[in-house]
């Protein structure tokens, strides 16, 4: 077996649980057979293994098994699910025939699932995605290789025990008997004090970890650093051989400066075999003694330039060299110190603060240390729970969760319980109070009253001032002032425009009768009376005015309904009985085939032609309209009205709107002017 070169080698967490050692400490070698025809996938492999077993391809199952089976070490079946065929049962024979290998499953990101369902119930270790995650697939396999290892590791002491010897004593760790002195007397020495050797090293590697329960459970981030400084692993080993022998070994350990290192093969490991064997052994004596001032020096090292992890592992193996050594409690303390003071100042590292000060009081760290620092943490963890709870409600502010369970407003209740003078506490409140209002004048300016008073009262809850409230409501006054003023202002607009075409009472929804109703409902402002009383005024004198033409043209009916209407808008009652008297004097309307003798004698004095659509040049249509109309007693077209339009509706508006512009001579029977309904078809052809 090859020995490291002659400079100390570090025990370091590598020789943590789980990883083989054979009788002369070396590591059991891991071999992994990769079932794949793929050098994309060798290569992914390859990387994240980084040395740690060596990768052998293979392009059958059997060949990968054969290799498998001829292997003496820790074993790994890797098998790519892209293009092996069916997958559970490789596995199955797999592990049929090789039933120590750990079996790995590779597949396609997205196709997990599907692949572990396949091989649900199957000696499977884990099923991992391609390509691969260099941290998720190294901790697989590291966890693989430990595995393999805390498996094969009793086989293999089973293997090397040597048959005992009667007499010989049991101390030994791999089971192995080494030589006593003569005697059954001295054998029942030796044995006792190698069990009491043995036991109390396992009371040092336990006292030095019992204060550390995240090293048993899996460590949360924060204290990931410090759940591996919580268990170091020391070198417990016991080897067999004559006292003369390990006295040779030991002192070629110490020139070679192998004082810890390597695991199983050194000075410490040594000495101690020798003093389970001999006790009052000197020389094995003064060699833990110059190990354990090398440990000494080694803490002191580590702890001055900040590596803590290495220090509390070499105070543990001085713990196991020299138990009673001076120096152990005062480098306690100063680690504990050192840890709990770390833990104390970085950001992130506060969740191991609770464990490092309860290790520390037992470690023998002053009790009025222990309580300043318990008050120094109470104080952090408070600032932190207080910064936690101020980011979610700044978090549920962004995602639109203000108000109910789970929300900004659930939170920032919470933090004000906590700490309700806190700056963060006021600043958190403020935001969820801009958003709430901002909510609340959104909904203010859509219009949704019942909505924007929700969002009030749950402003009011976080804190708004009456101020605020009020800043939105005129806000939103405002707004709908500027609303019904743009409004009114349209509906006036529109009513005139009536008013000038004629359009008094018809058509019903959309004459100037219809929008000077709509703005007496809406309640116009007082400023905007004046005007809308004027309209009233026009409307009932044009009314009038057209009643009277009515009544001289013979049409009663019609008469009667201006004067009706005429009446509601506030016509003057002098004006009214005017119109009226002329109504009843009036002669009777025209049949309805002299009015259309009257309309077979109209004559156009002014004609505008359509013109023709664009998109229809442009598609190449053709079509008629056909509308019907009244020519009034001015000559004028009203109440246009489409009969028929083919095709569709393209050419509707171009024959409304010549129709619009046409005028005639006045109608008239028997001398007195009269409205005619007309009906005609303009055609549109595409021109050549």
């Amino acid at each position: 077996m090859a020995h490291p070169a002659p400079s100390e080698s570090r025990d370091s967490a590598g020789d943590g649980a789980g990883s083989s050692v054979t009788s002369s400490g070396a590591q059991r070698p891991a071999d992994l057979a990769a079932l794949t025809t793929r050098d994309d996938f060798l290569l992914e492999l390859g990387e994240v293994l980084g040395g740690r077993a060596g990768v052998h391809p293979a392009d059958s199952l059997d060949v990968a098994i054969e290799h498998l089976a001829g292997a003496r070490g820790r074993q790994i079946l890797a098998i790519d699910a892209r293009d092996t065929g069916d997958v559970r049962a490789n596995v199955e024979r797999a592990a049929e025939r090789v039933g120590a290998a750990k079996i790995l499953v590779f597949t396609d990101a997205g196709t997990e699932k599907t692949v572990a369902a396949a091989v649900k119930g199957t000696r499977v270790f884990a099923v991992l995605s391609l390509p691969m995650e260099p941290g998720k697939t190294s901790a697989v396999i590291d966890a693989a290789l430990s595995e393999s290892a805390e498996q094969d590791s009793p086989r293999r002491a089973a293997r090397h025990a040597a048959p005992m010897r009667a007499g010989a004593h049991t101390a030994a760790t791999d089971g192995a008997a080494p030589e006593g002195p003569p005697g059954d007397h001295g054998k029942l020495i030796a044995a006792t004090l190698g069990v009491l050797v043995l036991i109390v090293g396992a009371g040092a590697f336990w006292w030095l970890t019992r204060t550390h329960p995240t090293a048993v459970a899996p460590a949360r981030p924060a204290a990931a650093k410090y759940a591996a400084l919580a268990r170091p692993k020391v070198d417990t080993s016991i080897v067999r051989g004559h006292v003369s022998d390990l006295l040779i070994k030991a002192s070629r350990a110490m020139f070679e400066r192998h004082f810890t290192a390597p695991k199983g093969a050194n000075a410490l490991v040594y000495y101690r075999s020798i003093l389970a064997v001999d006790p009052t052994n000197a020389e094995a004596r003064n060699g833990l003694q110059r190990v354990a001032n090398v440990l000494i020096s080694r803490v002191g090292v580590d702890l001055s330039r900040g590596r803590y992890a290495g220090a509390s592992l070499a105070l543990a193996t001085l713990q196991l060299a020299e138990p009673g050594n001076a120096h152990i409690r005062p480098f306690r303390v100063q680690l504990a110190a050192a840890l709990v003071t770390q833990a104390l100042s970085s950001k992130g590292k506060l969740a191991a603060a609770p464990a490092l000060i309860a290790q520390a009081a037992r470690w023998g760290v002053p009790a009025a240390q222990i309580n300043a620092w318990r008050g120094q943490l109470t104080t952090l963890q408070h600032g932190e729970r207080v910064k936690v709870l101020a980011r979610r409600v700044n978090a549920r502010i962004g995602a639109g969760r203000l108000t109910g369970p789970h929300s900004a407003e659930s939170a920032l209740t919470k933090l004000r319980v906590l700490a309700p003078q806190a700056t963060a506490t006021g600043t958190a409140a403020q935001a969820l109070i801009g958003a709430l209002i901002g909510q609340a004048r959104q909904a203010g300016l859509a219009g949704r009253a019942a909505e924007q008073s929700q969002w009030l009262s749950a402003a009011r809850r976080a804190g708004a001032t009456s101020q605020q409230i009020d800043s939105v409501q005129q806000q939103v006054a405002r707004s709908e002032t500027r609303s019904a003023d743009a409004r009114l202002s349209e509906l006036l607009a529109r009513a005139r425009a009536r008013l000038a075409s004629g359009a008094l009472i018809h058509p019903k929804h959309d004459s100037a009768a219809y929008y000077l109703s709509v703005i007496e409902a809406s309640h116009p402002d007082p400023t905007q009376r004046a005007g809308v009383n004027t309209l009233h005024d026009q409307l009932a004198t044009a009314l009038v005015a057209q009643a009277e033409s009515a009544a001289r043209a013979g049409q009663r009916a019609t008469a009667r309904e201006d004067l009706a209407a005429a009446r509601r808008w506030g016509a003057s009652a002098s004006a009214l009985a005017t119109a009226t008297a002329l109504a009843i004097k009036a002669p009777a309307a025209p049949t309805a085939a002299q009015l259309m003798e009257v309309a077979r004698q109209l004559y156009r004095t002014h004609y505008v032609a359509p013109a023709y659509p664009q998109r229809a040049l442009a598609r190449g249509l053709s079509g008629e309209v056909t509308v019907q109309y009244v020519v009034d007693t001015q000559g004028r077209t009203r109440q246009l009205q489409v009969i028929n339009s083919r095709p569709g509706a393209i050419f509707t508006r171009a024959a409304l709107r010549a129709i619009r512009r046409w005028r005639y001579a006045r109608p008239e029977f028997r001398g007195r002017p009269v409205s005619v309904p007309v009906r005609t078809e303009i055609r549109f052809v595409q021109p050549n």
